[in-house]
């Protein structure tokens, strides 16, 4: 699925949250050397533009940022948010930065087979959704910023809320290997992905 054609969209990192669980910032963790937060740029590579969104920019961080837009709410639908709030493109790619296995050509593969007349295109891995490894269509941003006001912060819910499709990944599910603790981490190390 290799292609060099760039997808029309633009490609937002998060790295918000606190990483209390993990007790350092999770971006700047390493796996087989390389920073998180420099393997998630470089797999956003087949995006238009990329940028990293986070509460504050850290000195570490050389690639183009964004603060949050709200800055008292910890949760990734402020960082969806504030990428919607941001971009002039239709559609936008959301990824957390802890997802160290993700590859340029699954994101391919997720947004060839979305239904673009979605609001948002999401993978189901295991019977499960991904909400931060997504796309999010310019229609979904007032029904996110509805759910802000009111202090509601599931993901989960906002998909419920707005059109979603969801694209079931049945191969390489390795990819969606999230890492929220140390051990998540040496667990991923010690897989040998």
């Amino acid at each position: 699925m290799q292609s060099s054609t760039k997808i029309n969209a633009n490609a937002y990192v998060l790295i918000g949250g606190s990483s209390k669980r993990f007790g350092s910032p999770k971006w700047a963790a390493k796996l087989n050397g390389v920073r998180l937060i420099d393997h998630t740029w470089k797999i956003c590579k087949v995006f238009k533009k990329r940028y990293i969104i986070g509460k504050s920019r850290h000195n570490q961080i050389k690639y183009p940022f964004l603060e949050d837009e709200i800055v008292k709410i910890q949760s990734p639908l402020n960082g969806i948010y504030s990428a919607l709030s941001h971009s002039k493109e239709k559609w936008n790619f959301i990824i957390s930065c802890d997802l160290p296995l993700m590859s340029s050509e699954m994101i391919r593969k997720i947004w060839a087979n979305g239904n673009k007349s979605a609001d948002a295109i999401v993978p189901i891995i295991k019977e499960q959704s991904n909400p931060v490894c997504a796309f999010y269509n310019q229609k979904a941003h007032l029904n996110i910023k509805k759910e802000l006001i009111n202090k509601n912060l599931k993901v989960l819910d906002i998909l419920q809320l707005i059109k979603t499709d969801y694209v079931l990944i049945n191969d390489n599910q390795k990819e969606f290997a999230n890492m929220n603790t140390r051990k998540d981490l040496k667990g991923i190390i010690n897989k040998n992905y």
